[in-house]
């Protein structure tokens, strides 16, 4: 087989294409219009709708703006929905910006502490490639909101507000993995002088130069604080002085340690009902381990229905941006016919479409809504973080068929699950995989 592309081949490439009048016809309208809004299905658009049977209160949505915190707004969408109940409130919104502080430190210190240990690899090896470029990314999963939540506790939006860095963090990003790509350098270079090093100093003054980066672009979070507001029936209520932990345990209170990862990836190697995890995914050095436990698309449905029937929202990893239509608000399998308008065949093996990067879990939100009808989903109601100028007044509409091709992973509290099931996540010794296979794309 010869492998250069010769003239002769694009000729015959130009006679096939002009031969079919349907082409330049799909020609006319993608290049006025684009290649989605011209394969858009009226058909399955028209089929949307935003009633539900089971819809929980979760307040007004909120606005990630241009940073990689999806998997933050959608846990903390989660437990806000716990405080409101609680506290009687119409709508109350938690700090995203004070645990993306302490995420972004325990991530430094994380990577710091990887580079120490990967000293002695080759500078270019994918493991220290693999911390360079992910390491302190603004990305995360479930588990590293949960592993700040018991650490730091949460506060009101009042108490640390967004500002310009946290709501677009390229210049953070930035700067800060030139600090930490800088500091690795030098851990690198004491390690080849004397591999015996004590780093404990090194990184102390290094984390403290991070610290102030991240007091300077985000502002320093609060140790304490006093919160009053006026409740669903204007009544005033002042909770007094409390800290961020103690705000949390007193007025949330659920234990996050209890939600289970329910997944489905259905990739080589990934078994159901087995576990898996990897040491190079994680934020807070000694907190949560990032876990999948690969179970079915229906046993991740009946959970996701039962914890809505609970009142509980459900925070969920998925490729929001596949067969999606952002400003309409729709996840709707279908609703752009590519193939038919191009003649194509595309693949729809959901395995096949994540181990070859076709799809990702790319984006976290928060299930607050079911329509059964006879007592099976056709449509889901999810909270996005994008704002109310999307979708309707910020949710989306999620068909059932859109669940199973691009959701991959959802945290429900045990308490919902089969007590098999449970049993099985319980017993199941999680396997420690690279940080490389489809289970571990970075949600942001």
């Amino acid at each position: 087989m010869k492998e250069e592309l010769s003239l002769d081949e694009i000729s015959s490439f130009e006679k096939s294409y002009s031969e079919r009048k349907a082409n330049r016809i799909a020609g006319r309208a993608v290049q006025k219009n684009g290649l989605y809004a011209s394969a858009v299905d009226p058909l399955v658009y028209r089929k949307q709708r935003t009633v539900y049977s089971i819809d929980v209160d979760s307040g007004d949505v909120c606005n990630q703006r241009r940073s990689g915190r999806c998997w933050l707004f959608a846990g903390l969408n989660v437990v806000r929905a716990i405080l409101m109940k609680k506290l009687n409130a119409k709508n109350i919104e938690l700090s995203q910006a004070y645990l993306q502080f302490y995420d972004r430190l325990e991530k430094s210190n994380f990577v710091l502490d990887k580079a120490i240990k990967l000293a002695g690899e080759e500078y270019d090896s994918r493991l220290n490639e693999f911390i360079l470029n992910f390491g302190n990314a603004d990305g995360g999963y479930f588990e590293f909101f949960s592993s700040l939540v018991k650490k730091y506790g949460v506060v009101p939006i009042e108490e640390m507000p967004d500002g310009a860095c946290s709501t677009d963090t390229t210049e953070l990003n930035q700067t800060l993995n030139a600090l930490l790509h800088k500091d690795v350098a030098l851990i690198r270079k004491a390690y080849a002088e004397n591999p015996e090093t004590d780093f404990a100093p090194m990184k102390a003054k290094m984390l403290s130069e991070v610290y102030r980066l991240l007091a300077v672009a985000l502002g320093e979070p609060v140790h304490s604080f006093s919160y009053q507001y006026r409740d669903k029936d204007n009544k005033f209520v002042d909770l007094g002085t409390l800290t961020p932990k103690e705000f949390y345990e007193k007025y949330i209170g659920v234990e996050l340690g209890d939600y289970i990862s329910l997944a489905d990836y259905p990739v080589k190697g990934i078994e159901k009902h087995h576990k898996y995890t990897s040491e190079y995914v994680q934020n807070v050095v000694g907190g949560e381990e990032t876990t999948v436990f690969q179970t079915s698309v229906q046993e991740m449905k009946d959970a996701v229905v039962a914890a809505l029937k609970g009142g509980d929202l459900v925070w969920f990893g998925a490729d929001v941006v596949a067969s999606s239509m952002r400003k309409e608000g729709l996840l709707a399998k279908g609703i752009y016919r590519l193939d038919e308008m191009l003649d194509l065949k595309f693949s729809d093996d959901k395995g096949e479409n994540l181990m070859y990067r076709t799809n990702t879990c790319c984006h976290a939100m928060t299930f607050t809504g079911v329509n059964l009808a006879d007592g099976k989903p056709d449509r889901w109601k999810v909270e996005n973080s994008w704002g109310k100028e999307n979708g309707k007044d910020g949710y989306f509409t999620m068909d059932d068929a859109w669940f199973d091709s691009y959701v991959y992973e959802v945290f429900v509290p045990k308490k919902y699950l089969p007590k098999e099931l449970v049993e099985d996540y319980e017993k199941a010794k999680a396997e420690i995989v690279s940080p490389f296979v489809p289970i571990f794309i970075e949600m942001k």
